[in-house]
């Protein structure tokens, strides 16, 4: 008789579990050993914690079951009812009228499904209570977790009722993104609020809104939420925002120049006001001699070359960080140079946002400059004093020596070191102005590499030499301002004489000067 197992005491089995026991097994035919683990040790602390999450898992479920069964009472019978093969027959056609955004056919590897693009935050934190939205109908499918819940949210008009309806920023992302949401109006913001800031009157929106992007900027910069709460000084939101606006800008830059390059087109107004409508301007803070009065920034950056405070020439950081941008900016001048100025140099471009810049006299460029504006505005034209000899103080300089060039229709060529302004306009104005950098000579030949391979043709002392006689001095006889009609140069040829189609000289005087100015 075999000899029966002997049984173990209650004690001696507790003493036997918190230690090792090596067992055999065979396994596709090889032997292996196998430990157990130590039975875990759970404080009463951490074991109360596990209860109430269990307790609220349950309590949640509940909820959630509540919140679904309400949502049905809510919804048509049709909806309620509605089986997958009906949902299908609704899809038909819907991918056409509800495309994608652009931006989602480019792919983007690596990216995890509810990691957003920096397009669609761009869009989202600028919503507010009164922006209209549209709902795709039907766009998810019956038997989904979310089925019933964007049936129910997706009869909001506004962003507002959206929110009260139970949906959220993350939902408004996912649902961008997808195509399932359209804006069709009301109110946008131009930039999204600072979370960092004090936002007095902030609705609920903006309130829900700040709360879910200070989260998703702590995910993005690795840091935690008491991090970027103590990180208020370093302007974090303003700098990330700013990163995200022009990473969009390089990449449209990036399509603009491939364009370009299949269709054999040149840059165009177009595709310059849609990059400066991308692209983040940064509080400027130092340009007092143009700051508008009662004004303490403006929004206005420089790319390419700079004089820095300790007397180095450098480029700035978002010359090195957008270069596709820079050469967008830089070909637009370049591919309708005016005739006989294909070799006009310029290592800098001056790009300004919405102010009225007031009288002023440039000081750290030499040679000329060529200015342009782009945008949907009214007014806004370049008030020049072409007899400007600096003998006196800009507010001196009675009214009527100026002349008005029309910058919206014409690129025009002046002395940035004589005294202008920009007259009030209403509407979104930007401008860009094209410049030589004093000393850019002492550039770092790499630098100077960088520059030119993002289209800037940098100026040789015998070229700079050879743009002197462009236009005449203050006093002088001769054209002292001279303007090109933008339409005309579109598909001008460099080659041709400088007295071509759309040029207009500023050799003469008074009332007639200043038509040929604003035309």
């Amino acid at each position: 008789m075999p000899k029966a197992p002997e049984k173990k005491s209650s004690q001696a089995i507790g003493q036997s579990r918190g230690a090792p026991v090596k067992a055999k097994a065979l396994t596709q035919g090889k032997q292996i050993q196998v430990a157990s683990k130590a039975r875990l040790k759970i404080s009463p602390k951490a074991a109360m914690g596990a209860m109430k999450k269990r307790r609220r898992d349950g309590e949640g479920a509940k909820r959630s079951a509540a919140a679904t069964a309400k949502m049905k009472a809510n919804l048509p019978k049709a909806i309620v009812s509605m089986n997958r093969k009906q949902w299908q027959e609704h899809q038909v056609g819907m991918a056409k009228k509800w495309p994608v955004p652009d931006y989602m056919m480019v792919p983007d590897e690596g990216r995890a499904h509810t990691s957003y693009r920096d397009d669609t935050y761009m869009v989202v934190t600028r919503w507010t209570a009164d922006t209209k939205i549209q709902y795709r109908p039907h766009a998810k499918s019956p038997g989904s977790k979310s089925f019933f819940r964007y049936e129910h949210y997706s009869r909001a008009r506004t962003v507002g009722e959206a929110l009260s309806l139970g949906s959220y920023p993350a939902d408004w992302c996912w649902d961008y993104e997808r195509g399932f949401i359209r804006v069709t109006g009301g109110h946008i913001r131009e930039e999204p609020l600072d979370p960092s800031e004090e936002n007095a009157g902030a609705t609920a929106v903006d309130k829900v809104v700040m709360r879910w992007f200070t989260r998703e900027a702590a995910r993005m910069l690795g840091l935690s939420l008491k991090e970027i709460s103590q990180n208020r000084e370093h302007k974090w939101c303003e700098n990330l925002i700013m990163h995200m606006r022009r990473a969009m800008a390089e990449r449209r830059a990036k399509e603009i120049l491939a364009e370009c390059q299949a269709k054999s087109r040149k840059v165009s107004d177009e595709d310059v006001t849609e990059l400066l409508q991308r692209y983040a301007f940064r509080k400027n803070t130092t340009r007092l001699n143009v700051m508008p009065e009662g004004e303490d920034f403006v929004y206005s950056d420089t790319v390419g070359l700079i004089c820095g405070r300790d007397g180095r020439i450098l480029p700035t950081p978002q010359t090195l960080d957008c270069p596709s941008f820079v050469k967008v900016l830089s070909r637009y001048l370049t591919d309708r140079m005016p005739p006989g100025m294909s070799d006009f140099p310029f290592t800098s471009i001056n790009i300004n946002k919405n102010y009225a810049a007031r009288r002023h006299r440039d000081g750290n460029n030499v040679g000329y400059s060529f200015i342009k504006a782009f945008g949907d505005f009214k007014g806004g034209t370049l008030g020049y004093f072409p007899n400007d000899d600096r003998s006196k103080k800009v507010e001196d300089i009675p009214a009527s020596e100026k002349v008005e060039l029309d910058l919206k229709n014409n690129l025009a060529l002046f002395d940035g070191k004589r005294c202008h302004y920009v007259s009030d306009f209403e509407g979104a104005r930007y401008s860009l102005v094209w410049f030589t950098c004093a000393r850019h000579e002492k550039a770092a030949e790499e630098v100077k590499s960088q520059l030119r391979a993002s289209g800037m043709p940098l100026a040789s002392p015998k070229q700079l030499k050879k743009s002197g006689p462009f236009l005449a001095p203050p006093r002088g006889s001769g054209p002292k301002f001279r303007t090109w009609r933008a339409a005309d140069m579109q598909e001008v040829d460099s080659k041709r004489r400088s007295t071509g189609p759309g040029c207009s000289n500023g050799a003469a005087s008074g009332a007639k000067r200043a038509r040929l100015g604003s035309k």
